[in-house]
């Protein structure tokens, strides 16, 4: 079912040239950290159009692409640095504003969105984002790429690619809500402009490490032509992974909630954040039986837009990756044996010990690193089965893209095998407020076994 014929394959660049031609711009340290050997995919979905006496009805797919395309025009005039390509200078990646531009495909799916009941168990996903996942040429590689898909439904697919060396989902959200600004009629002139000013992230002279880091390592890199196949065997020999989405209502998130709060180890006002948070990797942790002697690692971040969480403050419209991943560990048996009420404490602790010159001293760490030629991982392991790796997009505003299309109907973070083995992603649903879908992965018998946990399910329900 569904095969995807692609129509057309165009580049845009921005409307007007970049001045300086070819200015670079230099990424941080926390953009560094984070690989250029995957893409990121995600898809959009919007909704067939209205009674066949809409005028919008019978437009012609190519119609639709040509206007999306001028309006993207006109915001990679803000955002030229998405239209450069990478290039390297000594140890560090950096950015060559050339105006090469973006990908823009346009295809038609043999398929309607009723096909599938839910649009989450939409079977051609993979077809609706252009290219590859691996990077193998990073040199080359444009930093993002779209495809518009038109279902025989008349509903709309736009899938976007991204390299996180340039965007996190903070960035990423901007980009898009100056995209739908633009394509609406407003002038780029009246718009926020981006600020893309890694100096703002930078390391000190000479680097300070007044605390110790914990929450990065470092090791050899491999060479820019390994890279892509080095990462495609590693994933290769990795344990394959099922992947499956749960929704958790605003009673649920609710409920959990007070189930910590009341809990033995509970505390006043804990977040939705640390519930959900505490709540996944207990399960998880449960769910794989873990020898308690095993330490487990849990990656969450945390924004630097944050207030209080740096001096001067990372302004909103920061275009790059501002924020800290702390991997915080603790042994299976602590986890397994304590009430969740205790693994949300451990958040708690930790969110609120985290200071700026952590982040700095790691900043300052990972800048040494890099000048030594070494690549900056996460001090966690995310393939052996013991890591849990979880971001969240709970608050960032899915939903409000709007591109002439109506509001999507619904939004999917593509899984990609190099996520690895134990993976928790927060989503927004449509409904909005405190609802939301937890996107996971793990390897077959350890998702049978985490559909099954009590906790989960008390607290989730399968959507598929």
């Amino acid at each position: 079912m569904g095969v995807v014929s692609m129509l057309l394959v165009s580049t845009v660049t921005p409307a007007t040239p970049t001045l300086p031609m070819n200015r670079i711009h230099k990424l941080s340290n926390l953009d560094l950290h984070v690989s250029f050997d995957y893409y990121t995919k995600q898809v959009y979905y919007f909704p067939p159009p209205a009674p066949i006496d809409d005028p919008q009805h019978e437009k012609p797919i190519e119609e639709i692409a040509s206007s999306l395309k001028a309006s993207l025009s006109q915001t990679l005039v803000l955002f030229n640095v998405f239209a450069g390509r990478v290039r390297e200078n000594g140890p560090r990646l950096e950015i060559e504003c050339n105006d090469r531009g973006v990908p823009f495909l346009v295809a038609t799916a043999d398929a309607s969105f009723s096909d599938w009941g839910d649009l989450a168990r939409c079977s051609i996903e993979h077809e609706l984002n252009p290219g590859e996942t691996y990077i193998t040429n990073p040199v080359d590689s444009p930093l993002l790429k779209f495809q518009l898909t038109r279902f025989n439904c008349g509903g709309i697919a736009l899938g976007v690619v991204t390299a996180e060396l340039i965007v996190d989902g903070s960035s990423y959200f901007e980009f898009m809500r100056c995209w739908s600004q633009i394509h609406k009629g407003s002038s780029p002139r009246d718009l926020t402009p981006p600020v893309f000013d890694s100096s703002l992230l930078k390391a000190r002279e000479p680097p300070q490490i007044t605390i110790p880091v914990r929450d990065y390592t470092s090791s050899p890199k491999p060479s820019t032509d390994a890279m892509g196949k080095s990462s495609q065997e590693h994933n290769a020999s990795a344990k394959p992974t099922l992947v499956k989405l749960f929704e958790m209502d605003p009673q649920q998130v609710d409920s959990l909630v007070r189930e910590i709060q009341s809990g033995p180890f509970g505390f006043d006002t804990p977040s939705s954040f640390e519930a959900t948070c505490a709540m996944i990797w207990k399960a998880m942790t449960e769910a794989r039986g873990l020898p308690d002697s095993t330490l487990t690692t849990y990656v969450y971040a945390i924004s630097l837009k944050a207030k209080n969480r740096w001096n001067p403050p990372i302004p909103a419209a920061y275009i790059g990756n501002s924020a800290h991943s702390p991997c915080l560990s603790a042994s299976a048996g602590e986890i397994k044996s304590n009430h969740v009420s205790y693994v949300a404490r451990l958040f708690r602790q930790d969110i609120r010990t985290t200071t700026p010159e952590h982040i700095q001293s790691a900043i300052d760490w990972m800048e040494l690193e890099i000048i030594r030629g070494r690549k900056i991982n996460f001090n966690c392991d995310f393939v052996g089965g013991t890591g849990v790796y979880s971001t969240s997009l709970h608050t960032f505003p899915v939903y409000g893209v709007d591109l002439g299309m109506g509001r999507p109907v619904h939004y999917s973070l593509v899984m990609q095998p190099w996520y690895g083995n134990g993976v928790a992603i927060v989503l927004p649903t449509p409904k909005g407020g405190r609802s939301r879908r937890l996107l996971v992965s793990l390897p077959r018998e350890e998702m049978r076994k985490l559909c099954e946990h009590e906790l989960f399910q008390k607290f989730t329900t399968a959507v598929l």
